[in-house]
């Protein structure tokens, strides 16, 4: 890396990982050039490392799969050179709590940083903190995904650490008119929950020049949408000191938000999800790759990738193959605003463009419709969407006293 200050540093962001190969080592050899540029690369973890534990046969009845990875391919996070990974998500207790310990064993084995899980509440919300030429960086992760039942983690047994979300659903005022229309879905992160990690968040930036959040959130299965409560989420934590969100678990890549002058990767897909090949997973994927000078981030940019459908390895993309994966991020990013610039291989990510609304300040409760936005704004459900929101940003701020 050709540096003019031997301080700077780059951090490079991606999104799902999960090793499971004969060869571990090869995971990443069509992407080496690419997180050799790192001297901190992050990720999240997608399913525990480990030959011990019974898996948790609870998921079986909501139709999701058990993901396991024999810790020889560690050797694939090594040779990926990852300094920090993710725990908090919805597989990394697939097989227990004895399969969770073991993964950070072998993590701490590796000197690979990690957040979002431990033998106990507390450990499971310590923030880790990495130092790399004089910049300190502190990573931390929260999953909205979990079973109710054995996940997380409590104060004497082990788990990740989890950010509630709360669902409620209302019908718009035309329902008499046309039955079965979609109805408005609001969703609204726990306060207690909520205030825990924009704490951890606040303390974290006392510490660390540099604040990392990786969230595993949002809706999988194709949705291909932003869901309502993350970009409460997101911009919350921006407010609260952080510098970076680095979303996951859609397996696909959605929008990108700069909200003061912050990065909200809303989800980065996977770099590597081995041994499963599902149709409504994208195949497009991105490196987040953050400049650092003088203790702050002064520019993020996108390095577009494709998951090979073959080798489920992440290939980088010429110049014509890069331009149509930030044309869609674009398209995606559209409500927020973000421009993708070109500038050599790689697509500076910018913005807000003049004229893009303003987000709703904070407590702020948004509203989801499959409903089309045209017509939500041309008739009174979409009145009436705004006025149920202000409800629930009342009823957030008295439940939680604001952040």
């Amino acid at each position: 890396m050709n540096n003019t200050n031997s301080k700077d540093l780059v951090m490079m962001a991606v999104g799902d990982v999960h090793v499971s190969r004969p060869d571990p080592g090869s995971a990443f050899v069509n992407v080496a050039s690419v997180l050799e540029q790192g001297d901190i690369n992050m990720g999240n973890l997608e399913g525990p490392i480990c030959d011990q534990g019974q898996f948790i046969p609870g998921k079986f009845e909501i139709g999701s799969a058990h993901l396991i990875s024999s810790p020889m391919n560690i050797k694939g996070l090594v040779a990926g050179r990852f300094k920090a990974m993710g725990l908090a998500n919805n597989h990394q207790m697939d097989y227990g709590g004895e399969g969770l310990l073991q993964t950070i064993e072998i993590l701490d084995q590796a000197g690979i940083a990690h957040a979002g899980a431990g033998h106990n509440l507390e450990e499971a919300h310590k923030i880790a903190l990495l130092e790399q030429k004089g910049t300190r960086v502190a990573f931390l992760s929260y999953t909205s995904l979990y079973l109710p039942v054995g996940y997380a983690a409590e104060v004497d047994k082990p788990g990740v650490a989890t950010l509630k979300i709360h669902t409620a659903y209302e019908a718009l005022e035309n329902v008499l008119y046309q039955p079965g229309i979609p109805p408005i879905i609001i969703t609204i992160p726990d306060p207690i929950e909520l205030n825990i990690m924009l704490d951890n968040i606040r303390r974290a930036k006392e510490i660390a020049d540099i604040v990392v959040l990786c969230p595993h959130w949002g809706v999988g299965l194709g949705y291909g949408r932003v869901v309502a409560y993350q970009k409460a989420v997101g911009r919350a934590a921006i407010d609260a000191g952080a510098d970076l969100v680095m979303g996951s678990h859609p397996h696909r890549l959605l929008g990108m938000e700069i909200y003061k002058g912050k990065l909200i990767c809303y989800s980065l897909g996977h770099c590597i999800l081995d041994g499963v090949k599902m149709p409504q997973f994208g195949v497009d994927t991105a490196f987040v790759k953050c400049y650092v000078h003088d203790k702050h981030i002064q520019k993020y940019s996108l390095i577009p990738a494709r998951i090979n459908k073959d080798t489920l390895q992440p290939e980088l993309l010429d110049t014509e193959q890069g331009m149509t994966v930030a044309k869609s991020l674009d398209t995606m990013s559209q409500e927020f605003g973000t421009t993708f610039t070109p500038e050599g291989e790689e697509f500076v990510i910018g913005g807000p463009k003049a004229g893009t609304p303003e987000p709703l300040p904070p407590p702020a409760v948004y509203a989801d419709s499959i409903v089309s936005v045209s017509y939500l704004k041309n008739g009174k459900p979409f009145e009436r969407r705004q006025s149920l929101a202000a409800e629930a940003r009342e009823k957030f701020r008295v439940a939680s006293g604001g952040y």
